[in-house]
């Protein structure tokens, strides 16, 4: 692989780790941001400044997801274009929804008369699917495509891929009406947020191990190295 080659998957693996951080930060402050517009007896009027402030994040995150996928799609296509396709279009999804529940928020907050109960419910069930059900499944299908093409060490991909299903088992519960306490839900979205974290690091400070990974097949798998690769793997 040409030097230029190298350069192009270290600056893909330097951004995709940022987008992974700023994606996970504008999450957790855009959400408590907007979260106290479903309370009960909330003054939305006093909230406009603070949701709009709280929208602004949540569209960062909506274009980071999409942003995450594209940078990834040239390097999972040589596993699987279709899974890396699929990939995208769920990540693209999510961006979606998260638009939709941002966009209820800055509704709801404009409105003169009482806000309708649906549009509170809009958010957060937007929220909900875009973030839970398919995050989560986007996540598997990352982390999959990460086992196989061991572009990072497998126990970090493993280990996406478990909490990635741990999530989608609690928004599973969560989808049928299944109520648990917030140290029980946090106990299972922890392990994928955490990976991710750590993924986004590990993208930061080593990059992807494309040693092994020449090009990909008419059908979509790759072909690897018939001989050692004669440079220094980026990962382990």
């Amino acid at each position: 692989m040409s030097a230029d080659h190298l350069a192009d998957h270290r600056s893909t693996a330097r951004a995709v780790g940022a987008l992974f951080i700023l994606a996970s930060v504008t999450a957790v402050i855009g959400g408590s941001l907007i979260a106290p517009v479903t309370e009960d007896g909330a003054d939305l009027i006093a909230l406009r400044g603070q949701v709009a402030t709280g929208a602004l994040l949540e569209a960062l995150l909506a274009l980071s997801v999409v942003a995450i996928a594209v940078l990834l799609f040239p390097l999972l296509r040589r596993q699987h274009e279709g899974s890396a396709l699929g990939y995208a279009a769920l990540r693209t999804i999510e961006g979606g929804f998260v638009l939709m529940a941002t966009t209820s928020a800055l509704v709801a907050v404009n409105l003169d008369a009482k806000v309708p109960e649906v549009l509170l419910s809009s958010r957060e069930w937007s929220y909900f699917v875009g973030t839970m059900l398919v995050f989560g499944v986007s996540a598997v299908v990352l982390n999959g495509l990460l086992l196989q093409s061991r572009l990072i060490p497998r126990w970090l991909a493993g280990w996406g891929l478990l909490g990635a299903m741990l999530l989608l088992g609690r928004a599973g519960l969560e989808l049928y009406g299944v109520e648990s306490s917030l140290g029980v839900q946090f106990g299972w979205a922890a392990p994928i947020a955490l990976q991710e974290m750590v993924f986004a690091v590990w993208l930061l400070v080593k990059g992807f191990d494309t040693s092994h990974v020449r090009a990909p097949t008419p059908g979509g798998h790759v072909l690897r190295n018939a001989e050692p690769a004669r440079r220094a793997p980026t990962a382990r």
